[in-house]
């Protein structure tokens, strides 16, 4: 495999999180072969986080990538899938060595990283995939998550032996680093920021009304979480 020459180092926590790094001029290569076939899709809904399969990589810690191919993340199941060039089976890859992930697309790149559950205000139990809202910076993230909806479910009873047809229902969660460098879980919500950092609220309060700050998307918090950060 070759690494990438030039890499945006992305460190999250020294302890609980390794470097996510993101290619700049060249890309490396892996044998994805053995990967695991993936057959929970139905006609209604899909685990996956993207409608369409797009062309990504996955980073591993020394910086080197896999072959970009067309990806998708298993938002139900919490890994990374690809297609395969010869079948068309969408494959499980094998990505518990991965640090993350990168997802070219025309807007530019999307990121991904992998963080421990140990990393968060309250502990989750595992390791997942969360998306850097504005990498480099580490201050807000995005959790994506699918649950299976099964209308058959009924004690051993499951929609595997039934006829009606369950779908998969995203989750999506935001989180910024809190002052002990933990993340928290929080709403597009000025009032459920300031929360968070109630220590700095009135400081914080003043920033936003200077700078003319409205939170609708998940990009605005960077600002005001990296201000926070740095008081």
């Amino acid at each position: 495999m070759k690494k990438i020459k030039t890499f945006a180092v992305y460190a999250i926590f020294i302890s609980s999180l390794s470097s996510l790094m993101t290619a700049q001029t060249s890309l490396g290569s892996s044998n994805l072969a053995d990967g695991v076939k993936v057959m929970r899709s139905n006609r209604n809904s899909t685990p996956f986080l993207m409608n369409e399969f797009k062309v990504g990589y996955g980073v591993y810690e020394n910086g080197e990538t896999t072959t970009p191919q067309k990806i998708n993340y298993d938002a139900y199941g919490n890994s990374l899938v690809y297609k395969d060039a010869g079948s068309g089976q969408t494959l499980k890859m094998l990505d518990a060595k991965f640090v993350g992930f990168i997802i070219k697309s025309e807007e530019g790149d999307v990121i991904f990283a992998k963080i421990e559950g140990n990393a968060f205000d309250k502990e989750k139990n595992e390791e997942r995939y969360y998306q850097l809202v504005s990498p480099p910076s580490k201050a807000v993230i995005i959790e994506y998550e699918k649950e299976f909806d099964d209308p058959n479910a009924n004690g051993w009873t499951s929609s595997q032996n039934n006829t009606k047809t369950g779908e998969y229902d995203m989750d999506t969660k935001y989180y910024i680093l809190n002052k002990n460098k933990k993340y928290e879980e929080v709403k597009l919500k000025e009032k459920s920021l300031l929360k968070v950092y109630k220590d700095k609220k009135d400081q914080l309060s003043k920033y936003i009304k200077t700078n003319n700050i409205d939170i609708d998307s998940p990009e605005d918090m960077v600002p005001l979480v990296e201000y926070y950060l740095s008081l």
